[in-house]
């Protein structure tokens, strides 16, 4: 009884400093990538109100306010600037939340298969403008055999792309994030003939610490990226009140999308590179026979069904 009552504080003990520290890291973190953002999007709101579409660049305007408002009594007040700044920093937390939510929709988006709206609309112009470029590099291609001179090695250099691209085969995702993703589990599938979805789960309880802190890295960049795209399109509701945040909602945008790409394409990568390496170690821990290492991956999925019901 003892031994447990101890072992039971133990836990305990361990839990609660466990959590202490994720709460610090939790916090630390909110406040780094949520509530500064959140307080500079406040603050070009503020200035967006102020100046209008009629007076974008006049920092006379805007100091004389700010003077007015520290000229007043209220501006002296120690309640008053208390209450602002709480004020504030609420008003950050709540747009870091709708960040957070508008990120989490664009990586919806960046993931979509195709099957609905607007996926399906994106989908069909990559398509289209795949096709369009393939047909007009064919022509370069031709007009390359049939031409010469000393103006002939451009439209040869154009045909030598033409042949690299006609290599990359037809979009089969709205995004070139999605076909990213996409193109792992084919060659997986094709590989190993593996169904990663019910896999993955248990092959990161077998994965090395190095290789899961390298995933859970790619995996925190990207969605720093989506919540990026986020903030891009809090911007651009500004730019209605004031044009110049037109610029910044286009420049963050664009950012986020080259961010997104990059991490997409590394966490791919490694998630691909976890499965070459350890998907041997998964079969043999679910008691995959010699035989079956041929089809590991049908042998794996085979063990992750669930049983069926009895009637």
């Amino acid at each position: 009884m003892r031994v447990r009552r101890a072992a039971a504080t133990l836990s305990a003990a361990l839990m609660t400093a466990l959590l202490a520290g994720v709460g610090t890291r939790i916090a630390e973190r909110w406040l780094q990538t949520v509530v500064l953002a959140g307080l500079l999007w406040v603050a070009t709101l503020v200035v967006a109100v102020r100046l209008g579409h009629a007076h974008p660049f006049d920092t006379v305007r805007l100091t004389d306010w700010l003077d007015r408002i520290a000229a007043h009594r209220t501006g002296h007040s120690s309640a008053a600037i208390l209450l602002v700044t709480a004020a504030a920093l609420l008003a950050a937390g709540a747009v870091g939340l709708v960040a957070d939510a508008l990120g989490g929709l664009f990586q919806w988006l960046w993931g979509a298969d195709g099957a609905g709206l607007p996926g399906s609309l994106l989908l069909r112009w990559r398509r289209n403008r795949w096709r369009r470029l393939r047909e007009r590099d064919r022509r370069a291609v031709a007009r390359a055999a049939a031409r010469a001179g000393p103006g002939g090695w451009l439209v040869r250099a154009r045909g030598h792309r033409a042949v690299r691209r006609r290599r990359a085969p037809e979009p089969q995702r709205p995004t070139r994030i999605g076909e990213c993703f996409a193109s792992v589990a084919v060659r997986l599938h094709a590989r190993y003939r593996l169904d990663l979805e019910p896999a993955w789960p248990r092959l990161w309880a077998l994965l090395p610490e190095p290789l899961r802190l390298d995933l859970a890295g790619a995996r925190t960049a990207y969605d720093a990226a989506a919540r990026l795209a986020g903030w891009g399109l809090l911007y651009a509701a500004v730019a209605l009140l004031w044009w110049p945040a037109a610029l910044v909602a286009a420049g963050v945008l664009a950012l986020s999308v080259a961010r997104a790409r990059a991490a997409a394409a590394v966490l791919a990568a490694l998630v691909e590179a976890a499965v070459d390496l350890h998907l041997t170690a998964l079969g043999e821990r679910l008691g995959v026979e010699a035989g079956e290492i041929g089809r590991l991956g049908s042998a794996i999925g085979h063990r992750l069904e669930p049983p069926n019901a009895s009637p």
